[in-house]
């Protein structure tokens, strides 16, 4: 859906250079000492989250949504059905068809790793007074609602 106006460029700009600089500033947060994951238990953490929320999908689309490369993505799949995390399981639309599935220990794991994301972000957020906490809500709120409107091509 177009809006009725094409925005100015520069609007289109700097929104778009405002919404890179976020980019760092999330991992700095979210990913960091003593609780944070780096490299392959990042990409872990977000297929686990991406299973537990979207249900089963297969490994392409996995990759596709992530950003992560085919040959990447197999072998980050395969270290994760050795760990128990993931399970192949049959697709009963198409036999051919293989879909990935997180399973009880992966539930466990990403619940383990939310609650240490979880706490880490209210202690960092324990800084902030009532009014920006406020104020973070309703900007995080409005951010996620536009950023769901541009993307509905790509909804997992």
């Amino acid at each position: 859906m177009r809006p009725e106006t094409d925005p100015e460029p520069d609007l289109i700009d700097h929104a778009a250079d405002s919404l890179l600089s976020l980019i760092p500033l999330y991992h700095s947060i979210v990913f960091r000492p003593p609780h944070g994951i780096t490299g392959r238990k990042a990409a872990q953490y977000r297929v686990l989250r991406l299973l537990a929320h979207h249900g089963v999908r297969q490994i392409s689309e996995i990759g596709r949504l992530l950003s992560i490369s085919k040959p990447s993505m197999t072998a980050l799949i395969d270290a994760m059905i050795r760990e128990g995390l993931v399970e192949r399981q049959a697709d009963p639309g198409d036999r051919r068809v293989v879909l990935i599935r997180i399973t009880g220990k992966g539930k466990i794991r990403l619940a383990t790793k939310d609650a240490r994301f979880r706490q880490d972000a209210k202690d960092r957020l324990a800084r902030l007074s009532d009014d920006d906490l406020r104020i973070l809500r309703n900007a995080l709120r409005d951010v996620r609602y536009l950023l769901e409107k541009t993307g509905d091509d790509e909804k997992p």
